[in-house]
């Protein structure tokens, strides 16, 4: 039996959506991706989405805008504060728009960024001006303590990016991630709970920060218009004496997304409420075969406010080493994963800051060191699911 840890099952609703755009030789962004972008809005509860390439790009899009808001006008060098525990992603996001990091500790029972350690750094810090923003990860659905967040933000003038990657729908105090800061961002990554290949969104309430961005992604352009609107004459910039899909104003990015993409990713939505649920009940079937595991296994917390991305362990019997089970889960046909790692002490990229960091990250780096996941998709069958469990308990059994 192969156990995947995301999937991805066309039918043929998808297929003949994507054979439409074939018909009508449509690829770059259009009508579907705008579809998408205000049906996902609504789901979140903002004003506005923006879709992207990716997720990384979406990152990268808000934290360059940040040069152009009026609000924040980052000049490059500033400090974000973030999480060290997270897809890679989150840090290249900062440290390749012109900022660095800063890292904080983790909680251990839900991988958030804990709001203690904000707070606590931010009074010894001698730069405090100098942070101007905060990036929490609602790492494996679990959503962080927003509004000590927002708290801390609004103190020190500090813009707040949720990076949402793998929180699609998760609610915090009955409002959905993404929705909480300035923006959020998501990844439609293929095991994502909305999957279309490579994808990503913006969300927010801010109307210059949405307008920046979406100029940004189209190599800094000077208009953000369609090109329907240009022709109808519906483009403010349209009497400048060249055509306003080609004036840059600003130096952006190349991160527009594909038709195909979003065409999959609006079925995707359609189901969102049942790709939730069948998460949530493949987290506590597994919880409930795994019980007997309390001890040696830390299991995740159920909560119908929750968007699994995985379903994440975290290794507590000394006895028992994350990579040998790691290894063992594999050669049953199980595919696992490690909870990433402790960003500055454990990523070879990030070597440069491991000295400055090493002993200060104890949470994260323990997860980084006992931390695995297995899939919960929503695709899984019971039968699968309870293999799971006889394999973790054939593993650990002593």
């Amino acid at each position: 039996m192969r156990v995947k840890i995301g999937d991805l099952i066309f039918g043929p609703e998808e297929r003949k959506a994507i054979n439409e755009l074939m018909d009508k030789s449509t690829i770059s962004e259009g009508a579907r991706c705008k579809e998408f972008e205000e049906k996902f809005a609504r789901f979140i509860g903002t004003d506005r989405a923006i879709v992207a390439a990716n997720g990384t790009a979406t990152l990268m899009l808000v934290m360059y805008a940040l040069r152009y808001h009026s609000k924040y006008m980052l000049k490059g060098g500033e400090k974000v504060v973030t999480t060290p525990l997270t897809y890679i992603a989150t840090s290249n996001s900062i440290v390749t728009t012109g900022y660095e990091p800063v890292y904080v500790d983790i909680n251990l029972e839900d991988f958030s960024i804990s709001t203690e350690q904000i707070k606590a750094h931010m009074e010894d810090a001698d730069d405090a001006e100098q942070h101007r923003a905060v990036m929490p990860v609602h790492l494996m659905g679990y959503p962080c303590d927003m509004d000590e967040i927002n708290k801390i933000a609004t103190r020190y003038n500090m813009a707040v990016v949720e990076d949402a990657a793998e929180a699609h729908g998760s609610l915090y105090k009955g409002r959905r991630t993404g929705s909480l800061g300035l923006a959020g961002s998501y990844s439609f990554y293929i095991a994502h709970n909305i999957q279309a290949g490579e994808f990503g969104a913006i969300t927010t309430n801010d109307q210059e920060l949405a307008n920046i961005c979406k100029r940004m992604k189209g190599n800094g352009r000077l208009c953000y218009c369609t090109v329907a609107e240009i022709e109808q004459g519906k483009c403010p910039h349209q009497n400048l004496g060249f055509h306003p899909r080609y004036l840059h104003d600003v130096i952006g990015f190349n991160f527009k997304a594909m038709e195909y993409q979003a065409a999959i990713a609006i079925l995707q939505l359609a189901q969102i409420d049942w790709i939730l649920s069948k998460r949530r009940e493949n987290v506590k079937h597994l919880n409930d075969a795994l019980a007997p595991l309390e001890g040696t296994l830390t299991l995740p917390k159920h909560s119908d406010d929750i968007s699994y991305l995985g379903y994440p362990m975290i290794l507590t019997d000394k006895s028992f080493s994350r990579n040998g089970i790691s290894k063992q889960l594999t050669q049953a046909g199980i595919e696992n994963r490690p909870v990433f790692n402790c960003i500055p002490t454990q990523q070879p990229a990030y070597a440069f800051l491991k000295k400055k960091y090493e002993g200060k990250l104890p949470n994260a780096e323990f997860i980084g060191n006992n931390g695995f996941y297995v899939g919960c998709h929503q695709y899984l069958k019971d039968e699968e699911l309870d293999y799971i469990a006889a394999t973790l308990k054939r593993i650990l059994s002593k």
